[in-house]
């Protein structure tokens, strides 16, 4: 009886592994890599509005959106690119890989997005448009989970806590 009155034991911290590109030890990759989700879920949203409403506005947002969710992505995914293969223990986990093929996947997709829309956004989202900024924002979403996961669960490419820097930058994180 004695034992279920004791005070949860508070969860074990795990040591995290900082990103090698970061300024002043901020991440680069997290912070790039807000834009391209915003801007690619987006994508659907202004897709449905112009169906919606007609407004060419709209169909030429979908392509601003796209070209810039490209742009910004390729900058973010050069930053996680560079921290998967300059950090050892990063390339031993399967959802960084796993991370890393899900974000070349959308980035194909929003090229393939903003070159069908390139030369006549209007007419590019139906159905073709709306069909790949649809299965786009579906992988955006696997994309930002597993790197959450890598980030949250794992410690990875983060802002190391106090005590972290005693272990090293290589250091796996701990149980």
């Amino acid at each position: 009886m004695a034992e279920s009155l004791k005070p949860p034991t508070p969860p074990k911290l795990t040591r995290t592994v900082e990103s090698r590109v970061a300024i002043r030890k901020h991440p680069l990759h997290p912070m790039l890599v807000v834009f391209p989700i915003a801007f690619l879920v987006v994508v659907v949203a202004s897709d449905i509005a112009f169906l919606w409403s007609g407004l060419a506005f709209w169909a030429r947002m979908s392509m601003v959106l796209s070209a810039g969710g490209l742009v910004m992505g390729i900058l973010a995914a050069l930053a996680g690119t560079a921290d998967l293969l300059l950090i050892r223990v990063v390339r031993r986990h399967v959802s960084a890989w796993t991370h890393a093929l899900s974000g070349v996947m959308v980035l194909a997709m929003a090229a393939a997005n903003t070159w069908l829309r390139w030369h006549d956004p209007v007419a590019a989202v139906w159905p073709w448009g709306l069909v790949l900024s649809s299965l786009m924002a579906v992988l955006v979403g696997v994309a930002g989970w597993l790197g959450g996961g890598l980030s949250f669960h794992h410690g990875i490419g983060v802002y190391g806590h106090p005590g972290s820097e005693d272990r090293g930058p290589d250091a796996p994180p701990e149980a």
